[in-house]
């Protein structure tokens, strides 16, 4: 299972490194960044997502006792309500706190831009493939 993790965790952190920096175009304070500061903010962004996408992983193995998430509908419902609702309360919180805003060219939903609120759906989405099919 520490494999398992391990391995969840470190493709997610990639994938999700690569998000932020495509996304982090709509973000005008990644705009106003210096170099330094911006690979700082992706970076620890990308750890955050990685370690999110795990736990939420973990805590629904413990829940439905089965790690065959990809395959088990409640477990990947599960899954994707928790991600959904812990990014839509994590991005409200971001912007109230003024850790970021956003761009001019960002769609919202809900006042929360869609990449950000979709982020940990797609990035387990596509670790979980990567983990478990590949």
């Amino acid at each position: 299972m520490i494999n398992l993790l391990i391995k969840i965790f470190v493709i997610s952190f990639f994938l999700n490194l690569l998000w932020e920096i495509i996304h982090s175009q709509f973000y005008t304070t990644c705009l106003e960044y210096d170099l330094k500061k911006y690979i700082k903010v992706i970076i620890n962004a990308s750890i955050k997502d990685a370690l999110f996408i795990t736990l939420f992983y973990l805590f629904s193995v413990f829940i439905f006792d089965s790690q065959k998430i990809l395959t088990n509908s409640i477990q990947l419902l599960f899954y994707i309500i928790i991600s959904l609702l812990f990014s839509f309360i994590d991005e409200k919180i971001s912007l109230k706190l003024k850790r970021w805003k956003y761009s001019k060219q960002m769609p919202k939903i809900l006042g929360v831009w869609i990449s950000p609120l979709f982020e940990l759906v797609v990035t387990w989405v596509l670790s979980f493939w990567l983990v478990f099919w590949l």
